[in-house]
């Protein structure tokens, strides 16, 4: 039987939750089945980029090397090009603007995974105007393909609910997974090893919190409510990630000697090891990979109450808090609760929570079944 070949379109290799995914999928996929290749658009950042990650998979990788101008004039004229060399039967664009240029090249199934509702997730990246604008015409373009008979799914049930309560749009969900080789459980014993090969103090409870430093996840509501805790002198507030707001906020906070600005690491699986409960005051989300790796590494976490966060916490709730977000009091007093409770505990219980709900295995399994749906129906 011929494979089913499957193309997935990003604009380059960009570190970042939604490339993290696709590598995920591909890492799990049947390749007595299926056939998956890349495209990219752009030309990849040698200082953040997992296109090696992809070439060790040992699948073609092909790409049109434009500028961010450039593809804007011509991206659809150029990925439709390289799709005339793999002949796919499967588009995947990673993303709104690759999955628009994949449009050039007819008679294949386009597909995309949402990650994010457009309203809140563009005007961080866009700006508050053109994001609108940006979010405006994406929406009327899925609209327009689930019209047509083009599938879509999003990466959490929370999603779904929500393009269903906002846009009146029916689309199905496929949960993120973590690959779970690539952040293992922590070890109590092996934390003070850890923290001294990161440069972390010793004895004290650390609050981790990983992610882009952008209005969206919040940072300043986590460092206010940090340095309202009654107990904070035996506390350490670990930030992770670059951003928008990154020299803003270590201006302003750095002088606290418990609050560590670190930046964007290569190592989040090593610091995660090293701490001992996973903070997001994120305002929005997909479904936080963040968390999930967290998790992963057995670390309870204590979580603002959007959607995206009740669902994970739904699968065990034992496994941390959430807190109302924009209540700072709130948020400080849990994390002063926290010292008293057993947080080996809860990470184990957020380790089984993944195990069970959250792999990149069966989130893969789930996109393959899907593939396989999508070819019987054509």
């Amino acid at each position: 039987m011929r494979k089913i070949k499957v193309t997935f379109v990003e604009t380059n290799c960009k570190k970042n939750g939604p490339i993290k995914q696709t590598l995920n999928i591909i890492r799990n996929i049947d390749r007595e089945i299926f056939e998956p290749s890349l495209v990219t658009v752009w030309p990849e950042d040698a200082n953040n980029s997992m296109l090696d990650e992809y070439k060790k998979l040992e699948i073609p990788v092909l790409s049109a090397n434009m500028s961010k101008m450039e593809s804007v004039l011509f991206g659809k004229q150029a990925v439709r090009h390289l799709l005339e060399q793999l002949k796919p039967d499967i588009v995947q664009g990673v993303g709104m603007p690759p999955y628009r240029m994949t449009l050039g090249y007819k008679k294949v199934i386009h597909f995309s995974t949402l990650r994010n509702y457009c309203y809140d997730d563009y005007p961080d990246y866009y700006g508050k105007v053109f994001g609108r604008i940006l979010a405006f015409l994406d929406l009327n373009l899925i609209k327009k393909r689930l019209a047509a008979g083009e599938p879509f799914v999003t990466c959490s049930e929370s999603l779904t609910k929500m393009y269903k309560s906002r846009q009146n749009m029916e689309i199905p969900y496929i949960r993120n997974g973590v690959d779970v080789k690539q952040y293992t459980k922590r070890h109590c014993g092996e934390m003070k090893s850890m923290r001294k090969k990161l440069n972390l103090p010793q004895g004290k409870i650390i609050y981790v919190y990983s992610g882009g430093f952008i209005d969206r996840k919040n940072q300043r509501e986590a460092i206010t409510a940090f340095l309202k805790m009654k107990k904070n002198i035996n506390t350490v507030l670990l930030l992770l990630g670059d951003g928008n707001n990154f020299e803003t906020l270590k201006n302003e906070f750095s002088k606290y000697a418990n609050i560590l600005f670190r930046g964007k690491v290569s190592n989040v699986n090593e610091y995660l090891q090293a701490s001992d409960v996973y903070l997001t005051a994120s305002k929005s989300e997909g479904l936080p990979n963040g968390v999930l790796e967290a998790m992963a590494c057995g670390l309870p976490v204590l979580l603002s109450d959007i959607p995206q966060h009740k669902e994970v916490l739904e699968t065990n709730p034992d496994c941390g808090h959430l807190y109302k977000l924009g209540n700072v009091e709130q948020l400080s007093n849990l994390m002063d609760q926290m010292l008293g409770e057993n947080l080996f505990e809860m990470g184990e219980r957020s380790h089984t929570a993944v195990m069970e709900h959250f792999t990149a295995e069966g989130m893969s399994e789930q996109y393959q079944n899907l593939y396989l749906k999508l070819i019987g129906n054509r």
